[in-house]
């Protein structure tokens, strides 16, 4: 991935990180993987 979307990709972690309506459980690596396979099927 090139800067631009890991910065993006950061920026949406860090977010859902600190949702006060939720607890989240995530993991950035987990998460990276996630989205990486969405904008790989597009």
């Amino acid at each position: 991935m090139n800067l631009k979307s890991e910065k993006l990709i950061d920026l949406i972690f860090n977010k859902l990180k600190n949702y006060k309506g939720k607890d989240i459980s995530l993991e950035k690596e987990n998460f990276k993987k996630f989205i990486f396979l969405l904008l790989k099927d597009n």
